[in-house]
């Protein structure tokens, strides 16, 4: 595997453990509502793009509360929604969803894909009314192999490696805004919700990044294993998940210091804040069944993490005769056990980013 593959690729049962999505998408839909009234009536139709928008429940939830606005004001007013994601995307799962029961295409609505990375332009320029993107963002466009033992995480991080991939992700996020300001029409919003940070003096680099004791659940129990030989140590040394929460002042300094950027949004809203629902513990609501607990977790970090952990640790690590499978099917054994033996101890804490850019 190379380095500059993305650190999203094949992601598994991302649908059936994307709890968080969902409520992140159920959160905003009020707000999607007042942004589609504050646009009004647009011609020749409304056009919605949705940036990284997986094969899942919140890929609709994405949508649905703006059309909904749209069509409660505007009946017969033609929409079209353009789902945009990378190649590796489960496409036949979210059309399926889209055209369902509880979808939106049987509304006489025009769907269609933008297949590529939204670190690229992914529709025409001055085409898009409303751009979306619901726990996207924070991944970054590469995969990086870096000195980095003892963490396998940004927030962790120190030195050169830290410094590494900080510029890789403000590098991102300015590119991510340089295209949303193309594809975008004057008048037009951004709306980026995703995992974010805010500043604690008690954490190594001054940040408390959301699901920090989850991403150091997986730090020991890949330690352990390197430690009995059954991940090679080099490996998990350079293993890093791609990923960068931004605090509310790094998501705003790219639109502030770029003179494009700058002259291209008015900045409506940055802001990072606790989740509305167990904001200390994704999982608080199950926390006296230790079974359910560990299950719920172990599947949302396979959701999120199986596939940078199986492409850059699981197949590139593997000893003793062991393929990727066995190494990830132990890794997992050993993860829920930790969870079952110490509920509440790795728990989830989350705080949401929120921006919401109008076109000028």
């Amino acid at each position: 595997m190379h380095e500059n593959e993305r650190p999203t690729e094949g992601m598994v049962e991302y649908g059936k453990n994307s709890a968080m999505q969902q409520q992140l998408v159920a959160h905003n839909a009020g707000r999607l509502g007042d942004l589609v009234r504050r646009l009004g009536f647009v011609q020749p139709e409304l056009r919605l793009v949705d940036h990284g928008c997986g094969p899942g429940p919140s890929a609709v939830g994405a949508v649905a509360p703006a059309i909904a606005i749209y069509r409660e004001r505007f009946p017969d007013a033609p929409i079209s929604v353009c789902h945009a994601d990378l190649p590796g995307n489960d496409w036949n799962s979210l059309f399926e969803l889209a055209a369902g029961p509880s979808g939106y295409a049987a509304r006489s609505i025009r769907t269609g894909a933008a297949v590529g990375s939204f670190y690229d332009r992914m529709v025409a320029d001055d085409s898009a009314d409303l751009a979306t993107c619901f726990m996207a963002s924070h991944w970054l466009s590469r995969a990086m192999h870096l000195d980095a033992p003892g963490s396998v995480w940004f927030a962790d991080l120190r030195g050169a490696a830290r410094a590494d991939m900080a510029a890789l992700a403000r590098s991102d996020w300015t590119r991510f805004l340089q295209c949303r300001a193309r594809e975008l029409r004057s008048g037009g919003f951004l709306l980026v919700c995703c995992l974010g940070a805010v500043p604690d003096d008690r954490e190594i680099n001054g940040v408390a990044a959301s699901c920090r004791k989850v991403y150091r659940a997986v730090q020991i129990v890949a330690q352990g294993m390197a430690d009995e030989g059954l991940i090679d140590r080099k490996v998990l040394d350079r293993f890093v998940f791609g990923v960068w929460f931004m605090t509310a002042r790094e998501a705003r300094a790219p639109l502030e210091s770029d003179p494009r950027l700058a002259s291209a949004f008015d900045i409506e809203e940055i802001s990072v804040v606790p989740a509305p629902h167990n904001p200390a513990d994704i999982y608080a609501d199950v926390l006296g069944d230790p079974a359910d607990y560990a299950r719920l977790y172990v599947g949302y970090i396979r959701g999120f993490g199986h596939s940078s952990l199986k492409t850059h640790l699981f197949e590139q690590g593997a000893t003793r005769g062991w393929d990727a499978d066995r190494l990830a099917g132990e890794f997992y054994r050993r993860l829920d056990d930790l969870y079952r033996r110490f509920p509440g101890k790795h728990a989830g804490e989350t705080w949401y980013l929120t921006v919401v850019l109008r076109k000028t």
